[in-house]
């Protein structure tokens, strides 16, 4: 990470937490993936961050103590996933990565089609603006308080990033102590990664730390937006070894070895950053919270 680049997004990330650690650059994704497909039960983790043991569960509808960051079992996530996948109307400035550093890994774009979408549309389309992002956060503010929800998307594969105190995992070598925004824990705190260019160039519609809902293999699970890519070439589709495990517990997932198939839809909801966001570990239940929210007005504006 380019301290430039941290420098331009102080003012942003200065309204949601105190930054204690400077950004830093991302590795290159291990080219030794493999392609897996998964079914199955969710996988649970201990997150011990806090100082008293707790239990991250990923199950949707688990009886258990501890908390899920799972979407509630009432979003139509099948539906929600055709959506991403037809939506491709607004491709965004920036926006065109590849998978991987291969040469014949698949492109990917991001897509801006759902950043202006009311809350009570018949499909979306309707209440949407022919702009590709909002002018300025005033416009989120706006449409946020008369019930529109806004977001970006984007399907791509899954790498696996082991940053933070967890740098270590198997298979990861070079892994870094800190992420872009703190040192968040990659064992601990479901988050992803987005290329580092397109967070400089669109500031407008995303905060450090802000939310993101991730289907994998059929299931929605809640993240934040904690870390960015900035190798050479940038690389897309890529989060936290939590949420690896977590979307394909049946797969060997390390620090080498990620999901490969270009599946994964990354919704990210740029303006809504969950409350509790720590310099290591995040308050989960808060995240649900805002998830569930969120999700489910994007729902009611894509009218599934």
């Amino acid at each position: 990470m380019r301290l430039a680049a941290y420098s331009a997004i102080i003012p942003l990330v200065a309204t949601h937490l105190a930054l204690g650690a400077p950004l830093v650059p991302k590795r290159t994704p291990s080219a030794s993936r493999s392609l897996f497909t998964s079914a199955g039960t969710d996988s649970n983790s201990t997150d011990t961050g806090s100082g008293s043991n707790s239990t991250i569960d990923s199950s949707p509808d688990s009886n258990s103590s501890g908390v899920s960051f799972a979407a509630d079992p009432s979003i139509n996530v099948a539906g929600i996933y055709a959506a991403a996948q037809s939506a491709k109307g607004s491709p965004l400035p920036a926006g065109s990565y590849p998978t991987s550093t291969d040469s014949d890994a698949t492109q990917v774009q991001i897509y801006g089609d759902w950043l202006t979408l009311g809350s009570g549309s018949a499909n979306g389309s309707s209440t949407q603006s022919n702009s590709s992002a909002p002018s300025n956060s005033s416009d989120l503010d706006s449409r946020a308080s008369a019930g529109a929800v806004s977001a970006f998307h984007f399907i791509a594969d899954m790498d696996i990033d082991c940053d933070g105190p967890d740098e270590n995992c198997a298979g990861n070598p070079d892994g870094q102590s800190l992420t872009s925004f703190g040192a968040l824990d990659a064992s601990k705190v479901p988050y992803f990664v987005i290329p580092e260019t397109f967070t400089e160039q669109n500031q407008n519609i995303l905060m450090p730390n802000a939310l993101g809902a991730i289907i994998c293999d059929g299931k929605m699970y809640y993240g934040i937006y904690g870390d960015q890519n900035g190798d050479t070439p940038e690389a897309i589709g890529e989060a936290s070894i939590l949420v690896g495990q977590t979307c394909f517990p049946n797969a060997t997932i390390n620090g080498a070895q990620g999901h490969d198939a270009a599946d994964v839809a990354y919704i990210v909801f740029g303006e809504q950053v969950p409350s509790g966001v720590g310099n290591n570990t995040i308050d989960i239940a808060a995240l649900k919270t805002l998830g569930d929210t969120q999700v489910k007005s994007l729902q009611s504006a894509l009218g599934l």
